[in-house]
């Protein structure tokens, strides 16, 4: 998958993001995102070193909200692929087990192990703010991943959201000739990223008056969770033409509790991420689509600014907002699948 992005200058460390699908840019400007002052005392404490002499020692903490999950997983292999060229960059991985508490301790104990950047998908966004406040206040710059800290940081690096849920049910309205029952598979309610799924999904569906949202109920991100929620929608609902979950492995946590319910074909399941798992389904019939993007290049891509971050003299404090890089996504359905190589499949 080609992705665009563009120049990332030290001084304002980003002037736009990637392309999004559908061809829309998204951008934080460095105008946007510049104050007119910066904090001489926060600014000191953060020291220049070059990752790229082969020398120095580097370290570079990735805190994942659950490592196990195929898009940590992605995401984990992405930044190893970045920093493999350079055996004086090391990677310390840290695992959360969905804890916001121990991410807090994480955060604090990667500041304290010399770590220079941190890479973070956040489980909570408010539960990490002060945390990200004070890894930053130490010369720490923080590039969170997907999941935002509620704080100004270095950057985040995001798959769309809001427009992901707007590509999906305009292409589930399609095939489903624009009438039936829906329902809906939430993830973890006040996280931006599922919230804006939602509402971009919920938003383009309202445009379709003979499709019906029945109801919503949440899975936490999680299959098994999922195939819980789809088995009560089946029992509840005798008839559902279409299921929206908020991410791949919910949704094919629903396509195996439709397959044990012998419905497998009688309705159009979606996903979110493009993990590998959710692409056989999408070719196997078990599935009508999802939204993909690469995670290997997403990973790489905050790899790329925590890099550039510490080869450089710039401090957070410089910002009146958190940057975005928001990554170019494909919609994919079976007509589409194969078009996603093998090399791109995480």
């Amino acid at each position: 998958m080609k992705k665009r992005v563009m120049a990332l200058t030290m001084a304002a460390l980003m002037a736009a993001s990637l392309t999004a699908c559908g061809g829309s840019a998204k951008e934080t400007t460095a105008a946007a995102a510049a104050s007119t002052t910066e904090s001489t005392e926060t600014a000191s404490k953060k020291v220049r070193l070059n990752p790229y002499d082969g020398e120095t020692e580097i370290k570079i903490a990735y805190i994942a909200h659950d490592i196990s999950t195929p898009n940590n997983q992605g995401w984990l292999e992405g930044i190893k692929r970045e920093c493999a060229a350079w055996d004086n960059i090391s990677i310390i991985e840290y695992n959360a087990d969905s804890s916001a508490e121990t991410q807090v301790t994480q955060v604090a104990d990667a500041v304290n192990q010399g770590c220079q950047a941190i890479i973070l998908q956040c489980s909570d966004g408010t539960a990490l703010a002060s945390a990200v406040d004070d890894a930053e206040a130490a010369g720490v710059p923080v590039v969170t991943m997907n999941l935002d800290a509620y704080t100004t940081h270095s950057a985040l690096v995001m798959a769309v959201d809001y427009d992901a849920g707007r590509m999906a049910a305009d292409e589930m309205a399609k095939q489903m000739g624009e009438k039936g029952n829906v329902v809906i598979i939430e993830g973890v309610a006040g996280l931006t990223r599922t919230d804006n799924l939602e509402k971009g999904f919920k938003d383009t569906i309202a445009n379709y008056p003979e499709i019906k949202v029945l109801d919503a109920q949440a899975a936490n991100f999680e299959k098994e969770t999922a195939t819980t929620v789809m088995n009560s929608f089946l029992q509840n609902y005798d008839q559902i033409d279409g299921v929206f979950a908020i991410n791949d492995a919910m949704a094919e946590g629903a396509a195996l509790a439709v397959e044990s319910a012998g419905k497998t074909g009688s309705m159009y399941i979606w996903g979110a991420d493009g993990e590998k798992d959710a692409l056989k389904m999408i070719e196997n019939g078990q599935m009508a689509g999802t939204i993909y993007t690469n995670s290997w290049d997403e990973g790489s891509t905050a790899a790329k600014i925590a890099l550039m971050l510490i080869n450089s003299e710039y401090s957070y404090t410089s910002l009146s907002e958190t940057p975005q890089v928001v990554m170019e996504c494909k919609v994919v359905t079976p007509d589409t699948v194969g078009d996603i190589p093998e090399s791109d499949r995480w």
